[in-house]
């Protein structure tokens, strides 16, 4: 039988027995539409954990520590491995590492105040910060507002040109105008007109016209102010309640003072405090949870005058990035085993949400697949009583030179296409399903840290496997019905005996 008459003969009975075919086919487009739905909500779901919460295909590497009673010793309970250039070095050498770079806490008291352009009223708290190489965000903060070290090397220029604010050109290389201080009040507050030209400032303790240190934030930080803190703001009294909602544009430029070497809680014992402007010029997930992170050499110098002999200069910890996720387990049993060193508290974090969120996966996909089951049952019944209402056509067909094969083709056919069928109308279920719960979500769900735009993410496949498991376990059900059609005898089809 050729291949058009075939597709004729299935388009005619497919026809014929409508009520039929729906009422088999409904299991399958049922569930088609959940395996959609929850494969949607769990790849959603990793991605705002695995994206945003913890990172992909980064680790941070740590010296390790012991507890001993209510104490904890960093570097080992006798001194331990440290972390210098050569564990940089060494790490850098590991397969599937990208990058390696350090990073460097601030080791001394400090203190921040400013966002009085931004709140209408300064704001003053401890200093948090820790720094990180210039390359490390070297593709994501570019332009005018640069992460750099300004005060790393002498920046070369022609006659002005290349010279950041408040220096000039002599020599080829750019030097800083002098200045003198404007008045301060007793917090450290500026009182009067600063001389220093664009983004300068005179520093009060250099007297020359210094860049604002620029800084970086965590995207996390924000996502906990707008979804906790000003939700919480909202509902009491007074100014707190005006806090206005902030997003990353309103924010970079925004610029605050901070005085190094003495905090609200004490003082350095090394060196006497300065003042210095920090300017936020954008953010990155590589940046400190809490805080702000500077370039490495700013916190390096900074520690140097403040803790004097006791900045040893190791880093407290190492940001790691491999060329994809599988690497990191490798990576952090070299760390661990070999090197003595530890992982940061969000690897483990991370690998136990991912796991979480493939079992719930997997369990829901297991019922969408048990549905899928039950309904490929439900098309062989259906087969099967079709096969007994067409029996004297079936042996017609064969009487007239029909195949065995040909039989069975027609059946198989039919059942893919129920699952054609029932899979890309289920797949569009599933997806309508998303679309109204991302709608619920986001009427009437508050705010919260990390709330996504969209509970779902797809991925091709998705809808791949999805029409093409409908298919399969329609023909899985029509496969006995087409072997018992094929094997009708004509005669005896045809006599009704």
């Amino acid at each position: 039988m050729s291949p058009a008459r075939l597709l004729r003969l299935v388009g005619q009975n497919l026809r014929r027995n409508k009520k039929n075919f729906i009422f088999s086919s409904f299991g399958i487009l049922v569930g088609i539409s959940t395996f959609m739905f929850f494969m949607g909500l769990g790849e959603g779901i990793r991605t705002v954990v695995m994206d945003k919460v913890f990172v992909y295909n980064q680790l941070e590497i740590i010296p390790k520590s012991y507890e001993v009673g209510a104490f904890k010793t960093d570097g080992g309970l006798f001194g331990g491995s440290r972390l210098t250039d050569a564990s940089v070095e060494e790490i850098r050498g590991v397969p599937g590492v990208r990058g390696v770079y350090p990073k460097m806490k601030l080791t001394f008291p400090a203190r921040a105040w400013g966002g009085q352009e931004l709140m209408g009223r300064n704001f003053y708290t401890e200093l948090i910060a820790d720094g990180i190489p210039d390359a490390v965000v070297k593709d994501e903060i570019t332009g005018p507002a640069a992460f750099r070290d300004w005060d790393a090397a002498p920046i070369g220029c022609v006659a002005n040109d290349g010279c950041p604010d408040g220096q000039t050109c002599g020599g080829g290389v750019c030097h800083k105008t002098t200045c003198k201080p404007p008045a301060t009040d007793n917090r450290g507050n500026i009182t009067g007109d600063d001389p220093c030209p664009g983004k300068s400032y005179c520093g009060q303790d250099t007297r020359t016209c210094e860049m604002p240190i620029p800084v970086l934030a965590n995207p996390r930080l924000l996502e906990i102010y707008n979804g906790s803190i000003h939700t919480a703001m909202k509902g009491t009294d007074g100014a707190l309640s005006k806090m206005p909602r902030l997003s990353p544009a309103a924010l970079v430029g925004l610029q605050f003072y901070a005085t190094l070497g003495k905090s609200y809680l004490g003082s350095s014992g090394a060196g006497e405090p300065i003042t210095r402007r920090f300017e936020l010029v954008g953010f990155s997930d590589k940046a400190i949870g809490i805080g702000v992170t500077l370039p490495i050499g700013y916190v390096q110098r900074f520690n140097a005058r403040f803790r004097g002999k006791d900045g040893d200069g190791d880093y407290h910890s190492l940001l790691v990035e491999t060329d994809n996720n599988e690497a990191v387990v490798g990576v952090a049993t070299y760390a661990t085993e070999r090197m003595n060193l530890d992982l940061d508290d969000k690897y483990e974090n991370a690998q136990k949400a991912g796991l979480i969120i493939t079992i719930i996966t997997a369990i829901f996909t297991l019922i969408s697949v048990v549905i899928i089951g039950i309904a490929a049952v439900n098309i062989m019944h259906t087969f099967l009583m079709v096969i007994v209402e067409r029996g004297k056509e079936i042996g017609l067909m064969r009487a007239l030179g029909a195949t065995k094969g040909d039989i069975s083709a027609i059946i198989l056919l039919e059942a893919a296409a129920i699952g054609f069928v029932g899979g890309a109308v289920g797949s569009a279920v599933g997806v309508g399903m998303a679309m109204l719960s991302d709608v619920a979500f986001d009427r009437f769900v508050a705010d919260f840290p990390f709330k996504p735009d969209t509970l779902f993410a797809w991925e091709p496949w998705f809808f791949a496997v999805a029409v093409g498991g409908a298919i399969l376990f329609c023909l899985l059900g029509a496969f006995v019905p087409a072997l018992r059609a094929a094997n009708l005898d004509p005669a005896a089809a045809l006599t009704g005996r």
